[in-house]
Parts: C-alpha cells; sequence; structure tokens
C-alpha cells in the first residue's frame, strides 16, 4: 500500500482485517469485551519499578471497589545486556484482546508531537507519574552537562533519546560511550567502569536504592529537550467508560497523597520521580480524534 494513501482508507483497511479476525485465535487483536468486577492488569517484570505498578493497580481497583488480578506479560530479562523488546502496537492489542484489561507504567510524551505506543487503537488514561532522564555521576565537580569535559566519557544507551539528542545536537562537545541496555549503564556506573551517564530515573532507581552509598549523584538532564516524559495506563479503545473511571481514581489517589505515599514506600520519591498534578492531562493525538 502507498506510504501516501489516506488516512481514512488506511483506517478502513485496518478495520476490514480486524472484522474478519477469529476473535478466538490466540493471535488476533479482537476479542469480546469482558465484564466482571475483576481488572486484569497486564504485569510487565521488566520494569525496574515494577512492584510500585503493582501497588498502585491494587490501589487504583480498591478505589472503584474492584479487585485487581495479574497477568504477567513479561518475566525479568535474563542479563544485563539483554535489551527488552519494544513493546509494539500488535503485541497490545493482543493482550487486551485476551489477557488484560488495563497495561501499566506506560511512558508517553508531555508533548502531542510524539505518538503513544498504540496511539490510532489505545486509549491513555491521565498521567499519574512525571519521570526524567538523570545526569548520573560518580566525578566530583561533574554534576551536569554544562560541567562534563570532552575528555571524560558520557554513557549513554546506544538506540536511547538522550543519544539521539545528543548526537544531534552536541556531536563534537562530548566523548561518547555507548552501551547496549540501562541496566549495563547503571551496572558500569555502580562498579565505577564509567563515570557519568545519562539514564532514565525508573532504571537507576529500580537498581539502585542508595545512591550515596554507591557513590552516585543525579539530578534531571538540562539543556535537552523531552527529557520528562509522563507514565500512564493504556486500555482498549472500546472502553471509554472504563477510562474515565480510571482517570478519577487516579486523580482521588494523587490528591489523598496516596500515590506519593506508594513513591516513598518504594524508594521512588527522589530526583526524576515525581507525581503527576492534577492539572497535567494526556497530550491529544495529532493522528485520532480523541
Amino acid at each position: 500500500m502507498s506510504r501516501f494513501t489516506p488516512l481514512f482508507l488506511l483506517c478502513a483497511a485496518l478495520g476490514l482485517a480486524a472484522a474478519q479476525q477469529d476473535p478466538n485465535s490466540p493471535t488476533s487483536t479482537v476479542g469480546p469485551l469482558r465484564s466482571s468486577n475483576t481488572l486484569t492488569f497486564c504485569l510487565d517484570q521488566q520494569n525496574p519499578i515494577w512492584k510500585f505498578e503493582q501497588d498502585m493497580a491494587l490501589a487504583v481497583a480498591r478505589s472503584l471497589g474492584r479487585k485487581a488480578e495479574f497477568y504477567i506479560h513479561r518475566a525479568p530479562l535474563p542479563d544485563m545486556d539483554t535489551k527488552a523488546q519494544p513493546l509494539d502496537r500488535t503485541e497490545l492489542m493482543r493482550l487486551f484482546a485476551h489477557h488484560c484489561d488495563i497495561y501499566p507504567g506506560l511512558v508517553g510524551s508531555t508533548t502531542p508531537a510524539f505518538d503513544y505506543p498504540a496511539d490510532e487503537q489505545m486509549y491513555a488514561t491521565r498521567p499519574y507519574l512525571k519521570v526524567s532522564y538523570l545526569f548520573v555521576s560518580r566525578a566530583k565537580g561533574v554534576q551536569n552537562l554544562n560541567t562534563l569535559p570532552k575528555t571524560m566519557p558520557l554513557s549513554m544507551e546506544r538506540t536511547g533519546l538522550p543519544a539521539y539528542l545528543m548526537y544531534a545536537t552536541r556531536k563534537g562537545q562530548f566523548t561518547d560511550r555507548p552501551v547496549k541496555t540501562a541496566a549495563r549503564l547503571v551496572n558500569d556506573l555502580t562498579t565505577q567502569k564509567t563515570q557519568v551517564g545519562l539514564v532514565f530515573a525508573s532504571q537507576l532507581y529500580g537498581r539502585v536504592p542508595d545512591l550515596g552509598k554507591a557513590g552516585l549523584s543525579a539530578q534531571p538532564v538540562q539543556g535537552l529537550p523531552n527529557m520528562t516524559w509522563y507514565v500512564i495506563y493504556g486500555l482498549r479503545r472500546d472502553r471509554p467508560s472504563l477510562r474515565t473511571q480510571l482517570d478519577g481514581a487516579m486523580s482521588r489517589l494523587i490528591s489523598r497523597g496516596e500515590v506519593q505515599k506508594l513513591l516513598v514506600k518504594h524508594g521512588l520519591a527522589r530526583a526524576g520521580v515525581e507525581v503527576a498534578a492534577i492539572s497535567d492531562q494526556r497530550p491529544t493525538s495529532e493522528t485520532f480524534k480523541d
């Protein structure tokens, strides 16, 4: 199909393909709506803060007077150099069709210029967290990009957003030390194989409970765009009433301070992780009328 095919024709083709699927097939992306007092959450244990997400889901379900159950979508990665597979649109649709009502812990942009994982086919709830990339250092006097000597290698995930932006805007102003995964980057920082790095806050705090004991300091990255992201729930687009209920539950938990208490409980109430404000809203989709 031509890349210039009008959007409405693409949508029609996608809708026809979905209609022709057998909803009982485990590979289909369509399935019957589940009606139950139980909410099933997909749990991604490759997310270093999955225990926070589990407690958050329990709190959301309680706020709605419902029971939470969990479907383990992904088990922890086998080693620190194995990169997680991206959660693509088709996989999300299959999960919603056959296994879970809600996928927590999805990262979404704070601006409308960046799509959510399945923008056209997935509803995004209101955000409940804001998480930032951090400048992490064990070198005295080097606390941000402005004080980074060109001769000091900066560790970043090779395919991560900070690396892309550094290569695009600061090429020649720094010496890079690329790694495959955030887990490797954090391990190299804690074992003194590298002095400085850029890493997403949840990837760091999920692995290093005490930065001071590890000889590290961390603060949000300054000088690069799109360094702070929302954390949201995803659910099927044919469940607008459920999204309204989830938005209300999250707003109540935020206003009562319960989300902040969960951050404290899990050691996440630190620089680069904060509870989303009541006024924070998901960006309007650029590709589908929300």
